[in-house]
């Protein structure tokens, strides 16, 4: 049948593992499941809207296959202590369940890319970044570990970069211990990743914060440089260079990385525990001293910034030069217009990402101030310091004001760029069972001509009890419905589900819908007797 699915529902058709349909079925009405982010050794991750909240959230789930006693209780354990954990750096757990033989936690989605992604598509990071997400993470496990929690397998893959603000975010707690509990440490077996884990760990004995600082500093040493402290043929060679082998100073493999920065990466990467920072706190006070003060702005109004600064200098100059040479006038017009078409364009984006004015205001004049505070260190005079931060200044201002509401003319609610979609659950819903019933064959469509009409009730009803500010038991039940709709109907594309199945989904959808229409009828015939 492939012929008859667009290229959207064949993604859909590639998920629909068994693990996909069994966790839909439990969580459905309160979670809809859209699409795999990815999988590990503990568990598969899954990007899902939440039908209450309509947010996006990621639920990770222990496959079955892995879910003994042993493991499945171990999951439960170390996902509810992570729970625990409210940071700014710590992407949050926001529920731990079990369903049957399904066990799973619903954390935070963060809209953005792991650091390996990062350095994968734009090789080594710049030192200056490397040391803000270095502190961010480092003040991160310093929280952790003030209340016993031990992370052990920190790594590029385990650090999010959001992508509207840079922060970093420390991710998946899945093998991490409560640091000093009556069960042992799993001494004697290796837990972790083996080119970031500590030489403790490599050997199986017992860990503790210095061990995730030790990762840390593996972690940094690979977005430097693009590659990981150590290198070898198989995993037990490389365990035997993190313990035996002292680790390279990253300026042998990038030799513009500031000495100050490569000492600090080599303390985190000391053999002994001792010998590392005694703490994350101290780890990021260490990199706190080499930042100094800097603007502390989002990546994109940072580069904002820089094109408001130079454009505005080159458009004054054309200014200049069409009014002291006419041969000038048609060159210097064509250099205003692109520059200004250029400046609007970086606007909308921001405002399309969500930001407003008064963000991008505090960022320039934030700007401002450093720059004046480095050009007074340097000994420039009073003007000086006051023209570095003009340019800064008057897009502050109310020319900058004006700007940004000239470009915002015309544009939409904003929405976030990566969200597969800002619509509502049962809208998406109701849009991939109408697009998955479209494309089944057309012999199917003709014995089932009602499923469009079910769809769209159940979607109406739904729209109706969340714009009544119903977020309870019957919205979730109408987006149940749905969700049985869409599932029936992705089991019937994929030869999976029978035709059986599918008519007693849609006979349970119109009992719900008729349920539903039912209780706002009496609802408000209520009200207007009230009246």
């Amino acid at each position: 049948m492939a012929e008859h699915v667009p290229k959207n529902l064949l993604d859909s058709r590639n998920l629909l593992s068994p693990e996909f349909l069994s966790l839909q079925e439990a969580v459905k009405g309160r979670y809809s499941l859209e699409r795999e982010l990815g999988r590990g050794g503990m568990g598969i991750v899954l990007l899902a809207r939440d039908v209450a909240l309509d947010r996006l959230v990621a639920i990770k789930l222990l496959p079955p296959v892995l879910a003994d006693a042993g493991r499945r209780e171990r999951f439960l354990r170390e996902a509810r202590m992570a729970a625990g954990l409210s940071h700014p750096n710590i992407i949050p757990i926001h529920s731990v369940e079990e369903h049957g033989e399904l066990v799973f936690f619903v954390m935070g989605y963060v809209d953005g890319e792991t650091l390996r992604d990062r350095v994968d598509r734009n090789g080594p990071l710049a030192p200056r970044e490397v040391m803000r997400l270095v502190q961010e993470v480092a003040w991160a496990l310093s929280y952790a570990h003030q209340r016993g929690v031990i992370h052990r397998d920190i790594k590029p893959e385990n650090i999010m970069l959001d992508q509207a603000s840079g922060r970093a975010l420390v991710a998946d707690f899945g093998i991490a211990r409560v640091q000093d509990q009556d069960e042992p440490d799993d001494v004697g077996h290796v837990v972790g990743t083996a080119r970031y884990m500590s030489p403790e760990q490599a050997a199986g004995e017992p860990t503790g914060p210095q061990s995730d600082l030790y990762s840390l500093g593996a972690t940094a040493f690979f977005a430097l440089t693009g590659r990981a402290p150590f290198e070898a043929k198989n995993v037990p060679a490389l365990l035997a260079k993190h313990v035996a082998e002292p680790a390279p100073a990253v300026t042998k493999f990038r030799s513009t990385v500031p000495a100050k920065l490569s000492e600090v990466v080599g303390r985190c990467l000391a053999k002994l525990p001792e010998g590392r920072y005694e703490s994350g706190e101290a780890l990021a006070g260490a990199i706190g001293e080499m930042r100094g003060r800097e603007l502390r702005a989002p990546p994109l109004i940072r580069g904002f910034l820089r094109n408001a600064e130079v454009s505005t200098a080159v458009f004054l100059t054309a200014v200049a030069i069409g009014q002291n040479a006419q041969n000038f006038n048609g060159f210097a017009n064509f250099i205003m217009i692109a520059l200004l078409v250029q400046l609007i364009a970086g606007a909308r984006r921001l405002l399309n990402m969500g930001y407003s004015f008064d963000d991008i205001r505090a960022a320039l004049l934030a700007e401002a101030s450093a720059l004046e505070e480095e050009a007074e260190a340097a000994g420039s005079g009073k003007f000086m310091r006051r023209v570095n931060g003009l340019w800064n200044r008057l897009w502050a201002g109310k020319p900058g004001r004006f700007f940004f509401k000239v470009a915002g003319t015309g544009m939409k609610k904003p929405k976030r760029r990566a969200l597969p979609s800002t619509d509502a659950t049962e809208i998406v819903l109701g849009r991939a069972a109408n697009d998955l019933f479209a494309h089944l064959p057309s012999e199917i469509r003709r014995r089932m001509p009602e499923v469009p009409e079910v769809i769209g009730r159940l979607e109406r009803d739904a729209e109706r009890l969340r714009a009544r500010g119903d977020a309870g038991e019957q919205l979730e039940t109408a987006v149940a419905a749905l969700e049985n709709v869409r599932l029936g109907l992705l089991k019937v594309q994929a030869g999976v589900g029978t035709m059986e199945d599918l008519t007693l989904d849609l006979e349970r959808a119109r009992e719900i819908g008729d349920k539903i229409d039912a209780e706002l009828s009496a609802r408000r015939e209520i009200k207007e007797l009230l009246r």
